[in-house]
């Protein structure tokens, strides 16, 4: 997927929502760089559509509706991202009379994944206060789920639940069903809800591949299975997930970030090679789209994943682009990492800033997981101001440990006894403010896990 081949042009008339021809003079090697210009050769899939209407939707390539196609275009994530939300612009305004519910829901989803999140919100608001109650469902359920998951990303998961819960027991399209289960689930596990998310799982979505949109409910599998501490399983799927996609050419990682997601699980699972390579992919597509949170998000995995002197600095960069993309529920999860980062390193004072940082994020949005890793992290910097930082051995032991050497491995090499390694490590858990050694990669500042 990396040579570069033909520009795509595409003619459609400007009407009925439609806009002018759009040029790119970087395609990729996917279906949307074919030579005959028709974007629907290959495609099977459109978010949030069962694959009858999608079909039936995608039509000839030069009658398109602008929703449709700029959907295409953010799948492969290869146009000019201003040029998309231009043209989801245009589509919106044309939908303001007696809009299209599918039309709408492509093209808000459109601005969402430019990260414009504030102004999709301001179109769902507008539509639903022009409605007066008197909302067909499929449009109410489309500009609903919308708006919950721009509350979700934007640390705001407790109004996300409270918008999707009622309306998931009602009862959403069918084409809708996957999307909306697993945007539910990804809400739950933010405020920490693990009981009520696997229980959802367990009731309404345990044929996962039968899904509609299957792999935005392996992502919120992942995230269920990481938030319960399987890692391993987390992994899984999302590797999983980032197969589905694929296989659907889907390379835009605003739409599902599978891979900064998978780097920062293998990185805690101290895979740092598959975590580099993977948060490497990802920075490069993200990169090509051009979405600050897009970009925050992989530079995020690339910092934790790489652990080297441009740790930090991927880190600080990654929580600027968060911030500016006002995706705060990512950052809250960066600005932890930062802060763990400046205290491995010593650095009390910003490693505190970052932390405190993130804990009044949490505290604002009843974010319990987060609120629980900051208070353990800030419980550990004052032992580390006053000079309680890592003993050369227990940096050496968890070092070893994190390469994935058992305890009775790492006494036999360093000459000591079992019992003294259990010491250590322990002492190493305390300062660093982590459960044991399933988080130890997490936070080691390793030339180890290089």
């Amino acid at each position: 997927m990396s040579e570069r081949q033909k520009v795509l042009s595409i003619r459609t008339p400007r009407s009925a929502g439609c806009v002018e021809p759009v040029k790119c003079g970087h395609a990729e090697s996917t279906w949307c760089a074919r030579r005959d210009s028709r974007l629907t050769d290959k495609v099977e899939y459109l978010s949030g559509m069962g694959r009858a209407e999608a079909r039936l939707r995608f039509g000839d390539a030069d009658t398109l509706c602008g929703g449709v196609q700029n959907m295409l275009f953010v799948h492969c994530g290869i146009l000019d991202r201003e040029t998309i939300v231009r043209r989801s612009e245009i589509v919106l305004d044309a939908e303001a009379g007696e809009p299209d519910p599918g039309c709408l829901w492509l093209a808000l989803l459109a601005l969402v994944y430019a990260d414009r999140c504030a102004e999709a919100a301001a179109y769902c608001t507008r539509l639903l206060s022009a409605g007066r109650g008197e909302i067909p469902f499929r449009l109410f359920e489309t500009l609903t789920l919308v708006r919950a998951r721009i509350d979700a990303q934007s640390g705001r998961p407790a109004a996300a639940i409270t918008a999707m819960e009622p309306l998931l027991r009602r009862g959403v399209s069918p084409a809708l069903r996957g999307m909306a289960l697993a945007w539910l689930v990804e809400a739950l596990v933010q405020v920490g809800d693990l009981s009520s998310a696997r229980c959802l799982f367990e009731d309404r979505m345990s044929a996962v591949d039968a899904m509609p949109d299957h792999a935005h409910v392996l992502a919120a599998r992942a995230a269920l299975h990481r938030g319960e501490g399987d890692l391993e399983r987390s992994l899984a799927d999302y590797l999983a997930c980032g197969k589905v996609l694929t296989a659907l050419n889907v390379a835009n990682p605003a739409i599902v970030p599978w891979r900064s997601r998978a780097a920062l699980v293998a990185a805690e699972l101290g895979r740092c090679d598959l975590a580099a390579a993977l948060a490497d992919d990802e920075l490069a597509a993200a990169r090509r789209w051009g979405s600050p949170g897009a970009v925050g998000r992989a530079l995020h995995a690339v910092g934790m994943a790489r652990r080297d002197s441009r740790s930090v600095g991927a880190l600080e960069r990654a929580v600027e682009l968060l911030e500016l993309a006002e995706a705060r529920y990512e950052l809250m999860g960066a600005l932890c990492d930062l802060g763990q980062l400046h205290a491995v390193e010593g650095d009390v004072e910003r490693s505190r800033w970052a932390v405190t940082a993130a804990s009044e994020l949490a505290a604002a949005a009843g974010i319990s997981p987060v609120l629980q890793r900051a208070g353990s992290v800030l419980g550990t910097l004052d032992s580390q101001h006053r000079g309680t930082g890592l003993t050369r051995q227990e940096r050496k032991i968890a070092g070893l440990a994190v390469r994935g050497l058992s305890n009775k491995e790492i006494a036999e090499q360093l000459f000591l006894t079992v019992r003294t390694v259990e010491f250590h490590l322990s002492n190493v858990y305390r300062k660093l403010g982590i459960a044991g050694r399933r988080q130890l990669a997490g936070v080691m500042n390793a030339q180890e896990c290089a």
